[in-house]
């Protein structure tokens, strides 16, 4: 009586470990069948800031209708947006059940210019190469100098090694201040040579060597206040002298 209560347990538990990974393996297959039958790409949408059309966005994707809708490589496609349209600046990929891609893009706009071996070369306020341009068009933005890019490549952020990556590091932060205070209109060029005190050329008239890399937004904003203060007519040096200080040289 005993070994017959003992011996049907075993056999059930022997069962149970053979046909449980079969069932899982069952309601796999099933769940895969289901999601590439009815789950499948019937829309793709763009929410668009940028100056691509939506079916640029769409075709640099490479995401199609019908696709299957779990198995669309979001990374895959917004690399592929980034390297055919180098003016764009974010992209946000999302599946949305039951068949629709949401694409979000947002665009890359020239803040600066550079030049290399003879042409002008537009960067955005990240640092981002964003092509060559006319000499006419690179003049409606600030020049910078004495920063030396290892190689340039259209829509890729700029390549730089040794004193060049400090003097990168505080170009983007100067063109995100001036353009934070709606002044790099003002700019014709930043000269970062010298990256613990680089200098601008401001309102056609001012030379500012802004110090060390340390509240950029700040002394952009009191830089405005600095300029109010002077004359229309005055010309000369502006340097940053500390808290909320500026010493100006005329010429």
């Amino acid at each position: 009586m005993d070994e017959s209560v003992f011996q049907q347990p075993n056999k059930v538990k022997r069962r149970g470990t053979v046909y449980g990974p079969l069932a899982l393996l069952l309601i796999f297959l099933v769940v895969m069948i289901v999601m590439s039958l009815f789950f499948r790409v019937s829309r793709v949408e763009v929410i668009n800031a940028s100056d691509y059309s939506d079916e640029d966005i769409i075709a640099a994707s490479g995401i199609e209708e019908g696709a299957n809708l779990f198995f669309v490589d979001r990374f895959s496609a917004a690399s592929m947006i980034f390297s055919s349209l180098p003016y764009m600046d974010t992209v946000s990929i999302q599946r949305q059940l039951p068949g629709r891609i949401i694409i979000q893009a947002e665009g890359s706009a020239p803040a600066a210019y550079l030049v290399m071996d003879g042409e002008y070369w537009l960067i955005d306020r990240k640092g981002k190469m964003l092509g060559t341009t006319s000499v006419l068009r690179a003049q409606d933005f600030p020049e910078i100098r004495s920063l030396e890019p290892m190689t340039a490549f259209e829509g890729v952020e700029m390549m730089v090694e040794g004193v060049n990556v400090e003097r990168l590091e505080y170009v983007t932060e100067l063109i995100n201040a001036l353009q934070g205070e709606e002044v790099i209109d003002h700019v014709a060029w930043i000269d970062v040579k010298d990256a613990a005190n680089p200098s601008l050329y401001y309102d056609g008239r001012l030379t500012v060597y802004l110090g060390e890399r340390e509240n950029t937004l700040y002394k952009i904003a009191i830089l405005k206040d600095a300029v109010a203060q002077l004359s229309a007519d005055d010309t000369g040096t502006l340097a940053y002298a500390g808290a909320n200080n500026w010493s100006f040289s005329p010429d």
